[in-house]
Order: structure tokens, then sequence, then C-alpha cells
């Protein structure tokens, strides 16, 4: 019984240190209501407690609700990433306006220093809508080229570099390689980030993005792929377990 357990063990430590650049992650399985304090959010502005989770998942609202939020993680140099899933909500019309506000970015920890900023704008085609991302300012630097729809889940990946002060952003993206777009780059050094934070603010649509699968960590690779849910782990293990009791 102690080699299966040990066995069991073992298997969860190989995959916790397969991802060991991983700074820290929420998957949002919290029961619906404030988000925050939970899995050790904060709130660093707006109205306590109108950040909310439904679903399992974070609701980012722009328009009435004004609560920010953020999660802090160690500390580090060089490159920072963090892996989002995220939707939008339909609004019945593509986005439009001028307005467009960032919902997620990292932090120092307080209310005011924000880098890699990611926003949701009008499409530049027969989209829906796209993502901009920023490296300091609160207006995206560069914009995705391809249109997203309502309703899809995406994967965004972001890359901020704490030396050289500029952010990257990609969209369902599998390898760094693959197509991104940059920030601007700023004059070094740039910021060191200590928090991945949620935004709310108020857009020309006031647009609802549904937020899941949040990774923070030193590679593309520790952030590409959401970590898998406690009962999947759970279920990893027990399948080690049968594995042992086959091979008996």
């Amino acid at each position: 019984m102690r080699t299966k357990i040990a066995a069991a063990v073992a298997l969860l430590f190989a995959v916790s240190t397969a991802n060991a650049g991983i700074l820290t992650f929420d998957n949002f399985d919290y029961p619906d209501g404030s988000l925050v304090p939970n899995g050790g959010w904060a709130t660093h502005s707006g109205t306590a407690g109108d950040l909310l989770v439904s679903g399992g998942q974070a609701v980012v609202e722009h328009g009435a609700p004004s609560e920010d939020a953020n999660k802090t993680f160690a500390g580090s140099t060089g490159d920072v990433y963090f892996g989002v899933d995220f939707s939008v909500d339909d609004l019945g019309a593509p986005f439009s306006g001028t307005d467009f506000e960032y919902f997620i970015h990292f932090s120092d920890g307080g209310s005011s220093n924000f880098r890699a900023r990611v926003d949701v704008q009008a499409p530049t085609g027969g989209g829906d809508f796209t993502v901009g991302i920023a490296t300091n300012s609160s207006t995206a630097d560069a914009s995705w080229a391809s249109d997203l729809s309502y309703g899809t889940t995406y994967r965004a990946i972001v890359r901020y570099n704490q030396d050289t002060n500029e952010s990257q952003l990609w969209i369902d993206a599998l390898l760094d390689t693959d197509t991104s777009i940059l920030g601007a780059d700023l004059a070094d050094p740039g910021l060191s980030v200590t928090a991945i934070a949620l935004r709310q603010s108020d857009s020309s649509e006031n647009e609802t993005i549904r937020v899941d699968n949040l990774v923070v960590g030193m590679t593309f690779g520790d952030v590409v792929n959401p970590v898998p849910e406690p009962a999947t782990l759970a279920l990893m293990g027990l399948g080690g377990l049968a594995l042992i009791r086959r091979r008996r």
C-alpha cells in the first residue's frame, strides 16, 4: 500500500515539476458571488464586491461595476508571461465606438503601475471585435489583425519583459514562434511586476468579458495550456495507481 501511495505522490510531483516556472494560476472554481478574497485575490480600487465569479469564470463587466482586483506572485527578472482563456458576451452587433478599455494586465501590486494591458476593440474587418496590447499606455500600442467572434473562447498569451520594457501578445498560439503583435518598446528598465490584475471600467460598449484558466509563468510553455483542475490531478493519481495494480 505504501508503494502505491508513493507512486501516486510521485506522479503528482512530476506534473507539478513539469511546470516549475508557474508563478500562480487560477481556474476560478469558486461559488458564484464575489471573486475577492477567493484564491488570494485582493481589491486595489473600485467598489469592493462587484467583481464576480459565475459558473466557474471571473466576469469582468465594463459599465456599472468598478472593482479592480489583483493576485500577487513571487517577483522575478526578465520575461514574465500570463495565459488566459477569455470570451466576450454577444452585444447583438459588432463592437463599435472609440473608448476601448483594458480588462487584464500585470502590475506591481498597487493601483496605478500597470504593464501589458489587453483591451477589447472594434473589429477591423467583418468580425465582432478584436483585441490590443499596450506595454504601458491605457490605449493599445498594437491591435490583433484578425477579427474575433462573440461567445467564442480564445486563449491570450502575453509576455512582458521587465528588463527591456516591452510587451507581446499571441492569440490561440501553440508556439512562441506563432503570429504575435508587439507593444511599444519603452525606456529600460521596465517595471518589476508582482501581480496579475483584472480591471472593470466604462467603455463605449460596456462589454462583459468572461475569464478562466489564468496562468502566470516564466516561459511561454508554462502558460500555453491551463493548469489541470484538482479533480483532474486526482484522477491522474488514481490512474497511476491503476497502472501499478495492472503491473503487479
